[in-house]
């Protein structure tokens, strides 16, 4: 749905130029062991676990028989694991919601009794037997139920299995923050050779699948150097293979990303689909080597995602342009996100941010609006002029070209003096359109009225209607130098521009409808301007 995204916005921009063309011309922590025997000293593994911790017994000395889950509870989440596996089952966010009346927080995981294809932090081994003797067995768990605060901000729990017959196994250390989304995690496999791979598990971080598509990208994300790869899952056949320095990779939807943010050497991140809705990242770590990593999982907060390090605020999609990117798009887009948070602490109502910040672009753009407004003026002075020119010259073209440009010098008006300024407005148009479209900050966030969330479509497409009208009265009062048919075939681009933005994000109508309410004002205050 990105690429529908794209191609509406694509017509659209088209249509606004058709129209003005026309009327204007972070290394994770380091785990030291020290493992002692009972009796006699013990020599640590160089994979870090020593003899006297491969066990499959719990403190008490019984085997481990059943399954059991422990719970960690944070300001920003509630985490259930399982012994089964090691593996996490269930992530759910405390400051987020599925609805307005706050009844039902956002969750990232937890299949239930579905069927799925892995769990998050699931390890995969070559020796695929090996493999489903871990995911089927039961950990040892070091720690118990954690309860984070401002009083105990941190909290660990430790996961061990041994198998009694091969001596092969695995052990995990997970540290947790209050104040974070990120958990540290150490894998460390037990006499375990060849390269293996962490997973995301499937569709953790995947909040939700439809309505989300229409407006940002919605599955596997990686981030390799400086580049940044998305896979649409339409598209990805079989494991899909990304080489070279992997700084992160995740699953996303347009709010929430859950990542894998490898804090050791990692070249080499696996993108699988078991099916359409059924998707999981993976790093491989090479020779069964112990590795560092950290799993965050949460909201797509720009300032949030910055302050990890890593390039997570990436996979915010500031910067697209039509087909291809361009930093100075996403370099824009940050710039009046910055002012858009500025006016909302002001303010405390995006939707007023919103208009502060439209008014503050409109107001930088006067002066080219302003030469716009008189070029088209001057243009439309020079219609009879050119219309005999089109007919003295209708059979050569060539001569046709030559004498018009003629007229345009002698009377000092630019042909393009009426496009251009709004060729030069599209960087902007677009950074806001990306600004508004993308960031969590609008979610849930309400105008006044019937407007509750900035980031849906407004429910009785008032907004859009009003706009539509506000297109027609703007095509009104501007100057034209076409033919009283294509004035007409103008007045339908009001209808499609309405017609788009009936499903368009409140906050995206809210500000293409003030934007034309202040053209408007400006048209007509240049109007009686040149009247004196």
């Amino acid at each position: 749905m990105e690429g529908m995204e794209k191609r509406i916005l694509l017509a659209i921009v088209l249509s606004a130029i058709i129209l003005f063309a026309y009327t204007y011309f972070i290394p994770s922590p380091k785990q030291t062991q020290k493992e002692q025997g009972s009796e006699q000293p013990v020599q640590e593994k160089a994979d870090g676990i020593s003899p006297a911790e491969k066990t499959t017994i719990d403190v008490s000395g019984e085997k481990i028989k059943e399954e059991k889950v422990i719970t960690v509870n944070t300001d920003l989440y509630k985490a259930v694991f399982t012994n089964r596996g090691g593996v996490l089952k269930h992530w759910e966010l405390k400051q987020y919601w599925v609805d307005l009346e706050k009844k039902k927080n956002v969750v990232l995981f937890d299949p239930g009794d579905q069927v799925v294809g892995s769990y998050p932090l699931s390890v995969f081994f070559p020796d695929s037997e090996i493999s489903k003797v871990i995911k089927e067995g039961l950990f040892n768990i070091e720690g118990e139920d954690l309860n984070l605060s401002s009083k105990t901000p941190e909290g660990s729990l430790s996961f061990t299995f041994v198998e009694s017959k091969s001596g092969k196994g695995l052990k995990k250390i997970m540290r947790f923050h209050n104040d974070s989304y990120k958990v540290d995690v150490d894998i460390i496999p037990v006499n375990i050779s060849g390269n293996y791979s962490v997973s995301t598990g499937s569709n953790f971080g995947i909040a939700e699948w439809g309505e989300a598509k229409m407006m940002g990208f919605v599955g596997p994300t990686t981030m390799l150097g400086t580049k940044v790869k998305k896979d649409k899952v339409a598209k990805i056949k079989g494991p899909v293979y990304h080489d070279g320095e992997v700084k992160w990779t995740a699953l996303q939807d347009k709010y929430f990303i859950s990542a894998l943010i490898p804090g050791d050497k990692v070249n080499k991140a696996i993108i699988k689909k078991n099916s359409e809705k059924d998707v999981q990242a993976e790093i491989e770590v090479p020779d069964g080597k112990k590795i560092s990593l950290s799993l965050f999982a949460g909201p797509k907060e720009y300032g949030l995602l910055k302050s990890l390090n890593v390039g997570l605020d990436h996979s915010i999609s500031f910067g697209w342009f039509i087909i291809w990117d361009l930093s100075i798009i996403a370099w824009m887009a940050k710039g009046l996100f910055s002012i858009l948070q500025f006016f909302y602490k002001i303010s405390h109502n995006y939707g007023i941010a919103i208009i502060l910040l439209t008014f503050i672009v409109r107001v930088v753009f006067i002066p080219l609006t302003y030469k716009s407004f008189k070029s088209m003026k001057g243009l439309q002075t020079l219609q009879p002029e050119i219309q005999k020119l089109q007919k003295k010259y209708k059979d050569d073209r060539a001569e046709l070209n030559k004498a018009m440009m003629e007229l345009y010098k002698n009377h000092k008006v630019n042909p393009l003096g009426g496009c251009l300024p709004m060729v030069l407005q599209l960087p902007v148009f677009i950074g806001l359109y990306n600004l508004l479209a993308a960031t969590i900050e609008l979610r849930h966030s309400p105008l006044f009225l019937w407007i509750k969330d900035l980031s849906v479509k407004d429910p009785y497409y008032v907004m859009p209607i009003i706009m539509g009208i506000t297109m027609v009265v703007q095509q009104k009062m501007t100057p034209t130098t076409v033919d009283p048919m294509q004035a007409k075939i103008m007045l339908i681009m009001p209808v499609v521009f309405t017609f788009f933005f009936l499903n368009f994000p409140s906050g995206l109508v809210l500000y293409w409808l003030v934007n034309n309410v202040l053209t408007i004002a400006q048209q007509y205050a240049t109007v009686r301007y040149s009247k004196r």
